[in-house]
């Protein structure tokens, strides 16, 4: 699990540009921004979230942030169908490793999607390795001219997203590291992390740096970003070498995974099972519920798969309703986007 992790975050800042490798005179221009915005426990926590409830998006997208793609595509096919722009981007990213026949299908809908939609375009760009990796001489540089265009139309209507991106493919390590803290000023946290997480896995840092990109993760796991949340689990995991059978030296890593688990982090889901699985003061049923909840939350049930089962037709009823309670207790939050749209 934690080499699944660390692939991800590798993946999340693949393409890393000369303009956006972190520099040490960036530790003054965080440092006044974490100063100027504090983090206070009775402040309101308002992740800014691209779907909301109503949408018709909202189900596939989150079914999506919690693995379970099968769902989410058959969530998006009608969509797609009708000719959603955004429902072909996130089909696209659902089936383009698929198999070889749905890779030319993702590649149609990202381009159709790119008429309108600039992550398609994005997704497009020569910079992208999987777009190299999966759509070679069609990943053209007229892609990323077609998101700045439509990331430009975007931001003058004030979408928080749009704005950092336009900035960003302006290509100048300033106005890119303003651009960061713009966008996490208006409760956009992925730049942040995906700055501190260029940091952390580089071999190369230096202690000044590292402790910045701590302090920044910090920052947004504060604000109750589950991504943040995920980087900062696993950056400690790496730094103190936490296996899942000491973890009672490590208190602080416990508190993260509990908050991850009450937030939907599949992670800290992940984690979690694992936790209650190796520990001989929970009874079976417990491990069983745990177990069982992962399994409703993102279908992972290799957890459940090694608990013993429960007999009793009676306890195993209640187990499973224990187990749809702690499920149904996750508020349910997107946090995924179209520069992140994959969680796996």
């Amino acid at each position: 699990m934690k080499k699944g992790l660390f692939v991800l975050l590798v993946i999340l800042i693949s393409g890393c540009s000369e303009y956006t490798e972190p520099q040490e005179s960036d530790i003054a221009v965080f440092e006044r921004f974490l100063s100027e915005k504090p983090v206070n426990p009775t402040d309101e926590v308002n992740i800014a979230s691209i779907y909301k409830e109503e949408d018709a998006l909202f189900s596939p997208i989150l079914s999506i942030q919690r693995r379970k793609l099968a769902e989410a595509e058959e969530e998006l096919q009608p969509l797609v169908e009708k000719g959603d722009p955004e429902a072909m981007f996130w089909m696209a990213k659902i089936i383009y490793r698929s198999s070889i026949k749905d890779t030319p299908k993702a590649l149609a809908l990202l381009k159709a999607s790119a008429k309108t939609n600039p992550y398609a375009a994005m997704a497009l760009s020569p910079d992208s390795k999987e777009c190299k990796k999966y759509f070679g001489e069609q990943c053209q540089e007229k892609w990323v001219e077609q998101a700045k265009k439509l990331f430009k139309k975007e931001a003058e209507q004030g979408n928080v997203r749009a704005v950092f991106y336009y900035k960003k493919l302006k290509k100048d390590h300033d106005i890119y590291i303003d651009a960061i803290i713009e966008a996490a000023s208006n409760n956009y946290y992925y730049p942040l992390v995906d700055y501190a997480n260029s940091i952390l896995l580089k071999e190369s840092r230096n202690n000044k740096m590292e402790d910045l990109a701590g302090q920044l993760l910090s920052y947004a796991s504060s604000r109750d970003f589950v991504p943040a949340l995920e980087s900062l689990i696993l950056y400690k995991e790496r730094k103190y070498n936490i296996t899942y059978r000491e973890l009672s030296e490590y208190p602080e890593y416990i508190d993260l995974i509990n908050k991850g688990v009450k937030l939907g982090s599949n992670y800290a889901w992940e984690m979690n099972t694992l936790i209650y699985r190796v520990d001989d003061s929970k009874s079976n049923v417990d491990k069983y519920i745990v177990a069982k909840a992962q399994s409703i939350f993102n279908g992972e049930n290799i957890g459940l798969s090694l608990i013993d089962k429960i007999s009793n037709k009676k306890d195993l009823s209640k187990a499973n309703k224990k187990a749809q309670e702690m499920v149904d207790a996750v508020k349910d939050v997107i946090y995924i986007d179209g520069a992140h749209p994959r969680q796996d």
